[in-house]
């Protein structure tokens, strides 16, 4: 971290920060990562000459993966696909693509044979009053979000697991507050933990709150 809340750079880098010894010890390197899965799926063998597959060609998926993340209804996912049929500028893109799938449908069906992430789990919450149907909750297991987040390569050095305390200049006078990690809740949790331990802070659920606000500094 070189520059503190107003912007300024700091007067030494690295001299100026305090990590806490002992904290995130790595206790094996046996773990199964994301790539282990990949291509131990159903369909890595077509993979090794379509990345891309269950998609014909990475034009496609990315029009599959505008789709998919997109807030459209199945129905106006039909709707978008259907203008392929029509002549005109503005199609004449996704018409040369010549689409594998042809509706909303068939994405989904599409999007399923692709490597599974945390599966998702329904349960049933019961009620003391009248429902016209049942109340259904929808949820992950968080341990298994974490682990897929932990194997993905994507993160490997995106994820900080070790308490810090960053300070203005190298004198260690005035400490600079900012993610999680740099406040001092962060460092008394680690302190109540053995060596090797480590504090992993994770947003379960989120109103937008700004988690600056969660410090305690």
């Amino acid at each position: 971290m070189d520059a503190n809340l107003d912007g300024d750079l700091f007067d030494t880098p690295g001299s100026n920060e305090e990590w806490y010894e002992g904290a995130a010890k790595c206790h094996s390197q046996d773990g199964i990562t994301f790539l282990d899965l990949f291509d131990a799926d159903d369909y890595a063998e077509y993979r090794k000459e379509n990345l891309f597959y269950p998609f014909a060609s990475r034009e496609e998926w990315e029009v599959a993966d505008f789709l998919l993340r997109s807030a459209l209804s199945m129905a106006a996912i039909d709707n978008f696909l259907l203008l392929s049929y029509f002549n005109d500028d503005i199609t004449s893109q996704i018409k040369q693509l010549d689409l594998s799938f042809k509706n909303a449908k068939d994405l989904r069906s599409q999007a399923e044979m692709l490597p599974k992430g945390p599966s998702w789990k329904c349960q049933i919450i019961p009620s003391l009053h009248g429902m016209k149907s049942p109340i259904q909750l929808f949820w992950r297991d968080p341990v298994d979000c974490l682990e897929s987040l932990f194997s993905n390569p994507l993160f490997h050095d995106q994820l900080d697991f070790i308490p810090c305390r960053v300070y203005k200049t190298a004198a260690r006078l005035l400490c600079v507050y900012s993610e999680w990690l740099t406040g001092d809740t962060a460092w008394s949790i680690q302190d109540q933990l053995p060596q090797g331990a480590t504090i992993l802070g994770t947003v379960l659920s989120s109103d937008k709150t700004n988690i600056t606000r969660d410090i305690h500094g």
